[in-house]
């Protein structure tokens, strides 16, 4: 479309925020008679209990939640106290030099990649094939949350299964689209570069953590629990970010 064609017809297009709109693609005019260019839009929505426009408010909503309690992880880890070393052990296993490096290092990094997700780039899981990520696309089995493909970190996409949708959107002590948006962002080779040892939300991976160390330090459900896990309703509500 043209400028005068825009500022002509802009009555007649959509300019409320909440609209849904989707991204076609770019188009370049030629003069050759009958020129046809077939755009295919597929308006399916990630998930099926509310538009991709209010999906992505709510992730855009987690990620800023997440940031704010990475952030808190980052001063903890630079104060190093007793507390932050208690909650280090019960999700590592450990509280030497080696983890406190990983956190110090990992943490701040995770924290720029959390602030680079762009909505677009949050994807539902069989869309993957048309970003041509250079991973082998996991078929949905019923329980798959989300993916990413760690050789594509760097362009910071995200998938989407449906499962992911009937997940609470922020529960303290258990399973949720909080801890599943940090965990997946865990992966990318220039945060922790974190893999899938076991999955757990609640108390039982601290308590694997204490048998195997040196998994827990590297298990994405780990560092997303030492980051969003809260025993209590009231430990995480007192912080007003949600």
């Amino acid at each position: 479309m043209t400028n005068d064609f825009l500022s002509k017809h802009s009555q007649y297009l959509k300019t409320d925020e909440n609209e849904e709109w989707t991204e076609v693609g770019t188009a370049i005019t030629n003069t050759t008679p009958g020129s046809i260019s077939n755009v295919v839009i597929n308006t399916l929505p990630i998930c099926e209990n509310m538009s991709n426009a209010e999906f992505r408010k709510l992730i855009m909503r987690l990620r800023d939640t997440a940031l704010v309690l990475i952030n808190e992880r980052i001063a903890d880890v630079a104060r190093w106290d007793k507390p932050t070393q208690d909650r280090v052990k019960r999700w590592f296993g450990r509280s030497d030099q080696f983890i406190h490096n990983r956190l110090s290092f990992g943490l701040p990094r995770l924290a720029t990649a959390m602030q680079q997700l762009k909505p677009e780039k949050i994807i539902r899981w069989d869309e993957q094939k048309g970003m041509q990520i250079s991973c082998a696309i996991a078929p949905d089995r019923g329980g798959n949350d989300a993916a990413v493909c760690k050789p594509d970190s760097a362009r910071r996409i995200i998938a989407i299964y449906p499962h992911f949708c009937t997940l609470p959107d922020v529960d303290v002590s258990t399973n949720c689209k909080l801890k599943i948006l940090i965990h997946e962002c865990t992966h990318y080779v220039d945060t922790f570069d974190s893999d899938d040892v076991v999955y757990g939300f609640g108390p039982g991976i601290g308590y694997w953590a204490q048998t195997d160390p040196e998994g827990a330090c590297r298990n994405a459900d780990n560092f997303a629990c030492y980051i969003a896990h809260f025993d209590t309703l009231s430990e995480f509500s007192e912080r007003k970010i949600w």
